[in-house]
């Protein structure tokens, strides 16, 4: 099961603090504000970034060098470099949700015509490991992005299966996004009761969707979600989307050892 509870420390920014004062905390804040930036940063700007002379930082981008988590340009920027994605790749291969899902639901995305995308909590947001466009589905997810926790369809489904409580603030992103508590409190519970959640257009304009949770033995591991332009969710039918969503994280859910979502026939 995914972690979610981390420390301020290990969540904040770049800039070094309490929690980044040894040398590997230095590392991780020069990766995180190359991860950060729009492009290449040059030496100077990454020691002002994380708050060290430039000697420090020259020494940590060396060792960074040495093992390929960034790599060097021409003109002496830097970014991030090939070993970042070796290592995240392995982590999002190894998930639950992933090895649980990915290949099934890929599988109908094609089907359907739509993108999917499977994503776990960390940090305050939905980590989108993986997304698959299919056919002519003009909606394109980068993996490694970050959606906001109580987002939309993805949100509803955190919410009704993580057993943590909504926030009393919900983020405003389009005209049709749930801002009232209680009304998002009804949607949580529409969508528990459902086993998926739907979503026409809350998170981004012109764009919706299902989703619904994969959990194991040890509670809430992600959600796996189909993503279309909204024309092509009403074609289809959000809710015929939720429930093939459905079928497929319950099978998962049922193989990483939770039962209660599977209905049984016949007796022992």
């Amino acid at each position: 099961m995914v972690q979610r509870k981390r420390s301020d420390a290990a969540a904040g920014g770049s800039s070094v603090d309490a929690g980044a004062s040894s040398a590997v905390g230095k590392a991780f804040a020069v990766l995180k504000t190359l991860r950060h930036a729009s492009g290449a940063l040059t030496l100077t700007v990454i020691a002002e970034e994380i708050g060290v002379a430039p000697s420090s930082a020259h020494s940590i981008l060396g060792h960074l060098l040495a093992e390929g988590a960034v790599t060097q340009l021409p003109d002496k920027r830097y970014l991030l470099g090939p070993q970042l994605f070796y290592l995240g790749a392995s982590f999002a291969r190894g998930t639950p949700i992933y090895r649980s899902t990915w290949m099934e639901l890929v599988s109908a995305a094609a089907d359907l015509g739509v993108t999917a995308a499977v994503a776990v909590p960390w940090d305050g947001h939905h980590l989108i490991l993986n997304s698959h466009r299919a056919g002519e589905s003009e909606v394109a997810i980068p993996f490694g992005g970050r959606v906001p926790l109580a987002a939309a369809s993805w949100g509803k489904v955190y919410y009704a299966w993580s057993g943590e409580a909504p926030p009393e603030e919900l983020g405003k992103y389009t005209s049709v996004s749930i801002t009232d508590p209680t009304v998002f409190a009804e949607a949580v519970a529409e969508a528990k009761r459902l086993g998926y959640g739907i979503d026409e257009g809350e998170f981004f304009d012109g764009v919706g969707g299902a989703c619904a949770p994969v959990t194991s033995v040890y509670g809430y591991e992600g959600l796996a979600s189909f993503i279309a332009p909204l024309p092509r969710v009403e074609t289809i039918d959000a809710h015929v989307l939720g429930r093939r969503l459905a079928a497929i994280t319950a099978r998962a859910s049922l193989a990483l050892g939770d039962s209660d979502r599977f209905k049984f026939f016949g007796v022992e």
